[in-house]
């Protein structure tokens, strides 16, 4: 078979082209976008599952994949793993020389990705593979100039994060695209008779065709959860062993039971002025969470049914007679239970479409606008709920391969947090001066240290608590001389100097991302930000979903999902400390409130309750057009809010004015223009003048710089496709200052010196600030 020759220079593209048409690599994933750069295959790769998943469907039954790490979650000992079991199945089976294989630390650091293209490009030439007639691609083994340059800056790429509402991954990297077809052939609104409906409202608007989409696509997805209860919950109980049933159907009957219910609030929305949709969804938010327990058991449950239809050809048989039933045949009983995780992950996608096409005035709009940021909440939840069943599982395999652990056996692995990094280094204690080889593993709390053995095991030798030690570090530079090896140290040395640690790594890039991850472990246990409250806070697992005290968000995922205070016994974000407040005795429970200060709470620009001094003082140092919103000390229980803003060098104080009709609230700064909420009256005065209001203030004057801000990181580069963005390339910084007032996902943020809009996907966030002076 012929093969395509490549210039080296377009090496990554023609691999990952042709993992594409080995359908391993989705044709819309990120390393086959036309902007896409080398870092987006070679993180790809990284783990290994997609290189093993690869072998499989070249040479069916190559690899057992029941060996194969499928959620490494990027711990460096499970995808050192998977890439060992690639290279010598490409040896053995495969016939590639030795010589031509890369190895395994090429990859996992990528210190030379180039040999990883050239070693599978000699796989893509291999007998077996060509047999497909998929045509292989050549490599050159000289680098340009520009190339080696290019290879050399991978070297310091920080693994890949799951981005938000990446809920679960398959274990196959090709069924993405067949759970989304899946989810539409199941739930799309051909399935529904428009008779079933005639309750409803016949469609006016173009906003009541979303409405009427989520109602009916909702119907259907009921009846799917009815029919996996009635077509194959039921009829498998004889074949499937009792501790197999909870897992398989996890929490099939509990989503039936919500979805009956939250459908049933749906079909009176237009029927029963008291119901709106925004209201219902945040009314069912807390119910929704049981999907983190779904999403995270899925992977589990469709390989644990697969082993078992692999050893048990009678329950293989009584599925496929269900799947008949079910669906003639279409779609596999896994196939099936992936629509909840789909189906929740689509709520807060109906309510950005309804949002766009609802008058900003309408009555409904800010609530929608909630309902949208609860959805998404909630999806944050599942992801990390998801994540952390992941990773659980990956601390529970480090665990079983630990030996010689003679620490108390009531200490588990789970308890000293997540595992952060782990790395083969050098350490040399100062009380012995001997260099020995360690395997570390970096929790949040404690950094473990392991003697690497045969088997893949870890044999224990000491544990150290993080926050005891402080780091020293040396200014080395990177030596280009194999010699240099091991050349590259720091200091790990205990607070009251009884003991200190030199350590060595291999190189320059792995001694930073080292002490990154010490630094980072040190201040999740105790963050800088505690410097700014009098709270007792302390890292802690809740048993239960929580809120944040500060932002009402959810505390996400299910190992040390923030903090508590010992005293007062609130639980924060770690984020939100700076900004949590005195502590003070337990709280009262809350009073009811006109206006929820919790739907405020996470505004840059609220700062609960505040006099006009103090707010004179926070915004004297501030530039103009720097305002904040605070609840005012002298008040009446209408007129709760004040608005603050500098302006021409001054401060001025505007009491935000509310009127009561009814159960209806509108919000004015004068009789001129009326507002549903302070949120829409903020959003209205960001874009206009506040002149119409107050004569002798300047025609320019708007609400421009929150009183907050929020630091946040990129998580990928943005390019600006319009005059207003601003470009970002990952890893930097950018100041978020404002979060509404565009469009629905894009946020105002600063990075260097441009200020403009971004999507809000492409960073995460780290921590409130509130600048100094201007």
């Amino acid at each position: 078979m012929a093969t395509a020759y490549v210039t080296s220079d377009e090496l990554w593209r023609e691999c990952a082209s042709w993992l594409t048409q080995w359908d391993v690599l989705r044709s819309d994933h990120r390393a086959n976008w036309p902007n896409a750069g080398i870092v987006d295959l070679a993180n790809t790769l990284r783990d290994g599952v997609l290189l093993c998943t690869l072998l499989n469907k070249i040479d069916p039954g190559c690899i057992d994949m029941k060996d194969v790490n499928l959620k490494p979650a990027m711990a460096q000992f499970l995808c050192l793993r998977n890439i060992r079991l690639f290279l010598r199945t490409c040896n053995v089976t495969f016939g590639i020389k030795e010589s031509d294989l890369f190895e395994e630390l090429m990859l996992f650091d990528l210190t030379n990705f180039h040999k990883v293209l050239c070693t599978i490009s000699k796989l893509s030439l291999s007998p077996k593979s060509l047999k497909s007639n998929i045509p292989g691609f050549s490599a050159q083994n000289v680098q340009s100039r520009e190339e080696e340059d290019i290879y050399q800056s991978l070297k310091s790429v920080e693994p890949p994060t799951r981005s938000a509402l990446n809920v679960v991954e398959y274990e196959e990297y090709g069924d993405y695209n067949r759970g989304e077809e899946i989810y539409q052939d199941l739930c799309s609104l051909q399935q529904v008779p428009h008779s079933e409906f005639v309750g409803t409202h016949p469609p006016l608007e173009k906003r009541d065709y979303v409405i009427k989409e989520l109602v009916e696509t909702e119907h259907n997805y009921v009846e799917v959860l009815n029919k996996l209860k009635k077509n194959f919950m039921k009829p498998l109980q004889a074949h499937l062993r009792p501790e197999l049933r909870p897992i398989v159907f996890c929490k099939i009957n509990e989503l039936h039971e919500i979805h009956t219910g939250f459908l049933s609030q749906l079909l009176k929305v237009g029927t029963d002025k008291s119901v709106r949709l925004g209201g219902i969804f945040m009314a069912w938010r807390e119910r929704f969470l049981v999907y983190g327990t779904y999403c995270g058991n899925l992977s589990y449950a469709c390989a644990l049914l697969q082993d078992f239809c692999d050893k048990d050809e009678i329950l293989n048989q009584a599925i496929i007679k269900c799947e008949k039933e079910d669906n003639n045949g279409r779609f596999k009983l896994r196939d099936v239970l992936s629509v909840p995780m789909q189906r929740i992950l689509k709520y807060h996608l109906l309510l950005e479409k309804l949002i766009e096409l609802t008058d900003p005035n309408h009555e409904e709009y800010q609530e929608l606008k909630r309902a949208r940021e609860v959805m998404l909440d909630v999806a944050g939840y599942i992801n990390e709920a998801a994540r952390d069943s992941e990773h659980l599982a990956v601390i529970k395999k480090l665990q079983e391969n630990i030996v010689e652990w003679d620490v108390s056996s009531e200490i588990k692995l789970e308890n000293c947090g997540r595992l952060i990094k782990d790395a083969e280094l050098k350490i040399k204690a100062h009380d012995d001066q001997k260099i020995r080889n360690r395997y570390v593993f970096i929790f949040d709390k404690v950094m473990i240290l392991c003697k690497q053995i045969k088997g893949n095991q870890f044999a224990y030798r000491d544990m150290l608590h993080l926050p005891e030690y402080r780091i020293e570090n040396f200014n080395n530079r990177a030596l280009l001389n194999r010699e240099a090896r091991w050349s590259y140290q720091w200091h790990l040395v205990k607070h009251n100097q009884s003991i200190a640690y030199t350590i060595y790594a291999r190189s320059i890039e792995i001694k930073e991302k080292m002490i990154k991850a010490l630094r980072d472990a040190v201040d999740n246990v105790r963050p800088a930000s505690l410097a700014r409250t009098n709270h007792r806070f302390e890292m802690h697992t809740f048993s239960k979903p929580v809120t944040c005290n500060r932002c009402s968000k959810y505390l996400k995922g299910l190992i040390f999902q923030g903090y508590r205070c010992r005293v007062c016994d609130i639980a924060i974000h770690k984020e939100c400390i700076a900004t949590s407040g005195r502590c003070g005795a337990p709280p009262p429970p809350p009073p009811h409130i006109l206006h929820s200060d919790v739907q405020l709470s996470n505004k840059l620009w609220f700062v609960g309750e505040m006099d006009r001094n103090e707010a004179s003082t926070a915004l004297e140092h501030r530039r103009n057009g720097t305002y904040l919103v605070r609840i005012r000390s002298q008040r009446d229980d209408r007129d709760r809010f004040a608005l603050s803003l500098k302006t021409d060098n001054t401060v001025k104080h505007m009491k935000i004015c509310c009127d009561i009709t009814g159960s209806e609230e509108k919000y004015f700064l004068s009789l001129s223009k009326y507002f549903n909420s302070i949120e829409a009256l903020i959003e209205n005065y960001q874009h206009s003048s506040l002149k119409e209001n107050f004569e002798r203030l300047e025609e320019h004057t708007k609400l421009e710089w929150p009183y907050r801000q929020l630091r946040a990181v990129a998580c990928r580069d943005f390019d600006p496709q319009d005059c207003e963005h601003i470009s970002f390339r990952e890893g930097q910084e950018v100041i978020v200052l404002c979060q509404e007032g565009y469009r629905n996902g894009w946020w105002k943020g600063k990075c260097d010196d441009q200020v403009g809009y971004f999507p809000s996907s492409y960073v995460r966030t780290l921590d409130y600030i509130i600048p100094e002076i201007y």
